[in-house]
């Protein structure tokens, strides 16, 4: 049945062309044919550059003298030899081709090669306090004040590069040096970096850090490190240390990391030390208040709260992790009182308005179920998660709220045909994908709305999606739809949905999803590629489909990327029996976890609210919209949510097959 669904909707859309070929970008024949010959000449060009044949490149150039990418030539020779360069050749290609990227580049890319090199004179009087300066040429910057005798702003310079909770570069080691031998780093200095690298979860820059503190720190160093990487130890060791500054905070984060993993036994030593510590009000209510937050939202630990010796309704976040909590118990009058407590703000926020009148509507007063008629009447109006759920109570059809903006031919012609743009769009035909996305956000920074509407339309033509998508988000342009929800790579995910027999819009709202259509997207996790793909995660599915991946720089090539990830999805797919709401919480969070958090007594949108992680709750919520939406531009007529998804949550079979 679903591939009679993928094969409907295949045909449904093949009156739609969206591949780049439909599009003439050069306006005729012999235009294209010039333009892949400057291509391919640029490329000789670089090539020249970059293996020092530069009498030839001098006697070429001349050819691509209005090339849009002759910038990048040039500049690619001044880079190849940058320790030859002289101030005015660097000024003027600045001056020349300020209104690109480059010329900062450049101008950083030099200023660091003086330092390097110790040209102080000719690196300060060329380094601008307002540019956008590399943390490197910061550090150049402020070691070049101590040797010019302004040595009170080089310290202050240095005491700022220091305290900051990440790694410098090492640049940054001759101002710290003598920052250092000056007296800076105090003992109370040292600690507050260290500090701030544990707090920040920058426990190798910690390592690195203790060799410039107090001997009298030591232990109280190794103490907070082992309670921030341990928690647990505070149940099993001595957990009073001096009362002191220094200790209190030790004692307070080892008790917050402690609540994340077991706050019934953060609780309990907090309760057995408190006395032992001069703790300020303040401090006291917060940790409580910590404590409690991850107490309510367990419904075992719940009642521990009626014990803390603190409002339960004073902080929102403590009221909001209450509220979920009766939510997922079902305690629907005590959830209401809750909702009631929240701020007048967050009430009146969809998501609330919703659960007020999905309690509202179990009601036996009319004037109840009829108050939440009228909520879930407002809310149906609204093209969100909140608003289709509304929708299917109500019986009514989902509002899109699509109104596509009005843009001309000319002005998408006009605006391709103006300099930054030309050049973001010919280094996007070169594949140099970094360079291109650099050329875009330079040029579009400081468009107005209009302009950026008319930018997602030349990107969309060229099939960069997701420059289409954030120019329309950066002009709030919500209500237009097809620049915001492209079918990209059409060809490679129907195959993926046909293979995998899952439906396509799903593989493509989960694209939509993760990457916004970037190949060469990359998470701080290390997920890649258009389907946000963990390598190991890629590896394992690779040996299950006998796909050979050598690297896991094939990531990024889509058609590799969505071979895998919609075989991924097909396996998520078929262990949590076809359900997609389980399937794509198990996809970004993993399956483990969504077994555990099964419910089969709660009802489905209970479920998802109360889904532990909020990134993961929102991306539920994001999906199944942005599959209702490929849906309707597919011409389908599918729900937001199946009947059988509702009927499979609530069968208690799903969890043991789900296992």
């Amino acid at each position: 049945m679903q591939l009679v669904r993928i094969f409907l909707a295949v045909l449904a859309f093949s009156g739609t062309t969206t591949s780049n070929a439909s599009f003439n970008f050069s306006g005729d024949q012999i235009a294209d044919e010039s333009r892949y010959e400057q291509r391919e000449l640029y490329k000789k060009l670089l090539y020249q550059i970059k293996t020092n044949q530069r009498s030839r490149y001098e006697s070429g150039k001349s050819a691509l003298a209005n090339y849009p990418l002759y910038p990048y030539l040039e500049y690619q020779r001044l880079i190849f030899r940058l320790s030859k360069q002289t101030p005015e050749d660097i000024n003027e290609f600045v001056t020349q081709y300020g209104d690109t990227p480059l010329a900062g580049q450049l101008l950083q890319n030099w200023l660091y090669s003086l330092g390097k090199r110790g040209k102080w004179k000719t690196f300060e009087s060329h380094y601008d306090l307002n540019a956008n300066n590399t943390k490197e040429n910061i550090c150049y910057h402020a070691y070049n004040l101590s040797r010019a005798h302004r040595i009170d702003e080089a310290l202050q310079k240095a005491k700022e590069l220091w305290l900051v909770p990440f790694s410098q570069p090492d640049e940054c080691d001759p101002i710290f040096k003598v920052w250092r031998d000056a007296g800076g780093l105090s003992r109370e200095v040292a600690w507050q970096r260290y500090e701030s690298a544990i707090t920040s979860n920058q426990v190798t820059l910690a390592a690195y850090l203790e060799r410039f503190l107090d001997r009298n720190d030591k232990t109280a160093a190794a103490r907070l490190k082992r309670f921030h990487i341990q928690p647990n130890r505070l149940t099993r060791e001595n957990a009073t240390g001096p009362d002191s500054e220094q200790g209190r905070f030790i004692l307070s984060h080892g008790l917050k990391r402690l609540a994340r993993r077991d706050a019934e036994k953060a609780l309990k030593v907090l309760n057995q030390v408190r006395d032992q510590y001069q703790f300020s009000p303040q401090t006291l209510t917060r940790l409580y208040t910590e404590i409690g937050i991850r107490l309510a939202r367990d419904p075992d630990t719940l009642g521990l709260l009626e014990g803390l010796p603190i409002d339960l309704t004073a902080d929102q976040a403590l009221v909001e992790a209450q509220l979920l909590t009766h939510l997922k118990q079902l305690n629907w009058r005590t959830a209401l009182v809750y909702l009631n407590l929240l701020s007048d703000e967050s009430q009146k926020s969809q998501r609330w308005q919703y659960w007020q009148a999905r309690i509202l509507l179990g009601s036996a007063s009319a004037a109840d179920i009829q108050q939440g008629r009228d909520i879930f009447g407002s809310l149906a109006k609204e093209r969100n998660f909140y608003g289709f759920l509304a929708a299917d109570t109500l019986e009514l059809p989902y509002n899109y709220e699509d109104t596509p903006e009005t843009i001309s031919h000319e002005q998408v012609h006009a605006l391709e045909e103006t300099p930054g743009i030309q050049r973001a769009l010919e280094l996007f035909a070169l594949h140099e994908k970094t360079r291109a996305r650099r050329e875009w956000n330079f040029t579009t920074q400081d468009f107005s709305d209009i302009e950026l509407r008319i930018a997602a339309r030349v990107a969309e033509k060229w099939g960069w999606h997701e420059q289409a998508i954030r120019a329309m988000i950066k002009a709030k342009a919500w209500d237009d739809l097809d620049p915001r929800f492209p079918i990209a790579y059409r060809d490679n995910f129907i195959t993926g949905a046909r293979t995998e027999d899952i439906p396509l819009t799903w593989s493509l709202a989960i694209a939509r999803q993760e990457s916004a259509f970037m190949p060469d997207a990359k998470s701080s996790a290390g997920a890649l590629g258009l389907m946000q793909l963990m390598p190991g995660t890629a590896r394992q599915v690779a040996r299950e489909q006998g796909i050979s991946l050598r690297s896991t720089n094939q990531l990024t090539d889509p058609l590799t990327n969505i071979r895998l990830g919609t075989a991924y999805l097909g396996k998520m797919f078929r262990r949590f029996n076809h359900n997609r709401i389980l399937a794509s919480a198990a996809y970004n969070a993993g399956p483990k976890r969504v077994s555990g958090w099964l419910d089969s007594t709660l009802p489905l949108d209970v479920w998802i609210e109360t889904i532990p992680f909020s990134e993961t709750r929102n991306y539920v919520q994001n999906v199944l919209v942005f599959s209702s939406i490929y849906s309707r531009k597919l011409d389908q007529n599918t729900p937001l949510i199946f009947a059988h998804e509702r009927r499979d949550f609530s069968n208690p079979e799903v969890g043991l097959r789900s296992r």
